[in-house]
């Protein structure tokens, strides 16, 4: 199903204690705000997070101070203008029915739900209790009354989480599971979500049957293929750079979930931090560069609003809005019906956790560590589970901690090197019991006795040349065997004098490297590579230069005349190349955005300043010679060569986002 690319997420989560809601809505208002902000589709509210209904209900409970049918108002200007609709229903949240019920409440392992006294704040409902009952009959009646009057269905704080309340003890100990187990109580969160998940979409099928569902829980999209498609239609990415979530979360999560064969769009905000910021406003330039950023990640946009008590629409947010949202109408004629294309894939540590228990620790960071680099050398790439379709990559990369036992995963890696694919290993990933598992002629030696160690490359490293540089993670020892055909050893490994310890140092923090514990610690073949450090989550954790240089040089030499594209966009620049099929050939559109971050106040992330880039070369590789090289949506020509089965062209300096276009 097709989705617009320019939509509002717009929130009204009001207390009753508030007179007056929605007094000042007007339709006019309301429609020179959707013009203002070039908007062609919004998330509009049934029910807010209070619990509150915005709309005649004989279910629930209309909000004690509302002046009119406030839903109704704002369906109507919306099928006046063409703007696609969905409804929001606060699923996980409702205030008022929490005070009613307690016993609903979800609750931790102590039986906790929440102090309404002492605490100023929502309480989180259980799906597995009557509460989802109440919930259904919500929704019912929403879809009942406005039927063939919107286009889906956003169900908000959904999530697979434990539970301890009465109904949950009681579900899981009929089943045979011990509720002091958390192992157990994860299994119960499980029945629960389906249960939920199920319910709505009996509901839902129902009534409209095929409409659009939207579980709203941010982790959801890595917790297996079975629990992100339990999303009906596409996917929404809440990701807001302000609100926590930071600059590299989107590209990651969009870097996933482009593979999963839907549309989606990324969920930012108007806010200058977070949800339920009145008053707050991020810059302008900010949101031009994260609706760009969404668009070259392959997304649609969505921006965060919440609407004031009253009901009338700052004009000033849609006038934001519009400044960014009309930079992506011009560039749609483009967007639509293209698809991104990648050389590697990046096996995701986080999913296959989720799919694999036990098999690797709890945390990410190699994930977030690798899709920096991915983002920073400029590479096309995608984010895989292991359920992927692996064909469609030169190159993929199991980064750090991603141990393979045998079955289907480990067949189908072994069946993708027969195919003639490569594949990067770091840390202990390709291993299992202590050993490789892939046959490259080398053999694994297991954690190293050092911490930090030290790497010393075997080439002019850049930008501090060939000497030897500092490694926090884990090292791991490898040694070769005869049959081993070696392409090169780029870094080799050295040893401190000794540990850290009370009554043994040296100096402020570690030892320094004895020169006389030279050691191998990578290797590349015909087709592996491997690197003997845990480098992409210390890349994670401390975002040394060298790092990230080891890492892109050791892809470039397995990538070789095969990499797709190569430029001197500066490294906090984010790029990609689509294809889009048209009825006189093929249109290879290379999208690049530049922004420079800066943390201000309490970590927040900030764009103020889009800064111009310099000129920046490209190479592409294509089939034959292109008919035209040209930027839109300005339809300006660039100037091009073509050699050895590559379109070379330089886009001018920009400041934010520029987009050129090969025609072949």
């Amino acid at each position: 199903m097709s989705i617009p690319y320019r939509q509002i997420h717009l929130d009204f989560h009001t207390s009753e204690c508030i007179e007056g809601i929605g007094s000042r809505f007007s339709r006019e208002n309301f429609k020179a705000a959707l013009q203002a902000g070039h908007i062609n589709s919004i998330t509009l509210f049934s029910k807010c997070h209070h619990g509150w209904s915005y709309h005649p209900t004989k279910v629930n409970l209309p909000h004690p101070h509302l002046c009119c049918d406030l839903l109704d108002e704002q369906l109507a200007v919306c099928e006046e203008l063409g703007v696609r609709t969905e409804i929001y229903i606060s699923a996980g949240l409702s205030e008022q029915y929490a005070i009613r019920h307690p016993e609903h409440l979800r609750r931790d392992k102590n039986g906790y739900g929440g102090n309404f006294d002492t605490e100023a704040g929502y309480h989180r409902l259980c799906f597995g209790t009557a509460y989802l009952d109440q919930l259904a009959a919500e929704i019912e009646e929403m879809l009942t009354l406005y039927k063939g009057r919107f286009d889906g269905l956003f169900l908000d704080i959904i999530g697979m989480i434990p539970c301890w309340c009465p109904d949950c003890i009681k579900g899981m100990k009929e089943r045979g599971l011990d509720p002091d187990s958390d192992a157990d109580a994860w299994k119960y969160a499980r029945v629960v979500y389906d249960r939920y998940t199920d319910r709505v979409a009996e509901t839902v099928e129902r009534i409209i049957p095929g409409l659009p569902i939207i579980h709203n829980d941010g982790g959801a999209i890595f917790q297996g293929r079975d629990i992100a498609f339990k999303n009906r239609g596409h996917f929404e990415l809440e990701s807001l750079p302000t609100g926590g979530w930071g600059y590299d979360h989107f590209p990651r999560a969009a870097a996933y979930a482009r593979t999963l064969g839907r549309h989606f769009l990324g969920m930012t905000g108007k806010f200058h931090t977070t949800w339920g910021e009145f008053g707050g406003f991020k810059h302008p330039n900010a949101l031009r560069y994260e609706t760009a950023l969404a668009n070259a990640c392959g997304a649609r946009c969505s921006v965060g609003d919440q609407l004031h008590p009253d009901g009338e629409f700052d004009l000033a947010t849609y006038n934001l809005i519009g400044a960014a949202y009309k930079e992506v109408e011009a560039r749609e004629p483009w967007l639509i019906d293209s698809h991104l294309t990648a050389d590697i894939g990046l096996l995701s540590a986080e999913n296959f956790r989720n799919i694999c228990p036990g098999a690797l620790p709890d945390g990410i960071k190699q994930d977030l560590g690798a899709n920096r680099i991915m983002l920073e050398g400029h590479y096309l790439y995608d984010i895989l589970d292991p359920e992927a379709d692996f064909s469609k990559y030169r190159l993929l990369i199991l980064p750090d901690t991603m141990e393979i036992p045998a079955g289907d995963l480990r067949d189908r890696l072994n069946d993708y090197l027969t195919k003639g694919g490569k594949l990067l290993l770091t840390g202990r990933s390709g291993t299992y019991g202590g050993q490789f598992v892939f046959d490259f002629g080398v053999d694994f030696g297991g954690e190293g006795e050092f911490r930090p160690s030290y790497l010393k490359p075997t080439y002019d490293l850049k930008p501090n040349g060939n000497t030897s540089y500092v490694m926090y993670s884990r090292n791991y020892r490898i040694s070769f065997r005869e049959s081993c055909v070696s392409l090169g050893h780029p870094v080799l490994r050295m040893d401190p004098y000794f540990n850290r310890a009370p009554r043994r140092f040296c100096s402020h923090q570690h030892t320094p490297y004895d020169r006389t514990t030279v050691a191998d610690a990578s290797i590349i073949t015909p087709s592996i590579a491997y690197i003997g450090w845990e480098i992409f989550s210390e890349y994670a954790d401390k975002g040394a230069v060298h790092l990230r240089n080891v890492v892109t040089d050791v892809i470039d030499r397995l990538l070789g005349e095969n990499k797709t594209l190569t430029t001197n966009l500066p490294t906090c620049g984010v790029t990609s190349v689509a294809v889009k099929k048209t009825d006189t050939g093929t249109q290879l559109i290379h999208q690049l955005v530049y922004a420079i971050p800066k943390v201000r106040g309490n970590s927040v992330e900030i764009i103020e300043d889009l800064p111009f880039t310099p000129d920046v070369t490209c190479s592409l590789v294509v089939s034959s010679v292109p008919k035209r090289v040209y930027l839109a949506p300005a339809m300006t020509d660039l100037p091009f060569t073509y050699e050895n089965g590559k379109v070379s062209y330089t886009v001018p300096s920009f400041s934010c986002a520029e987009m050129a276009v090969i025609e072949m």
